[in-house]
């Protein structure tokens, strides 16, 4: 009634977003762990890495499907 039905190719995109948003969390630990190794201290808070990697996931999505 409120929401219009999903097609496959846009649960294909979200599916590809999920994974740039993973990659991205893990890229952003990465970062963060080898930041701490260096300096002692945080490059990003819980936060900022939650941040990041959720607005990936919906900005690829986005993306991938205004593209399409």
């Amino acid at each position: 009634m409120f929401f219009k039905k999903v097609s496959k190719k846009e649960t294909k995109n979200w599916e590809k977003g999920c994974i740039f948003g993973f990659y991205s969390f893990i890229m952003a630990f990465f970062i963060n762990q080898i930041y701490v190794y260096f300096f002692s201290s945080y490059l990003f808070s819980n936060f900022a890495i939650l941040g990041i990697g959720l607005l990936s996931a919906f900005a690829w999505s986005f993306f991938k499907n205004v593209r399409s």
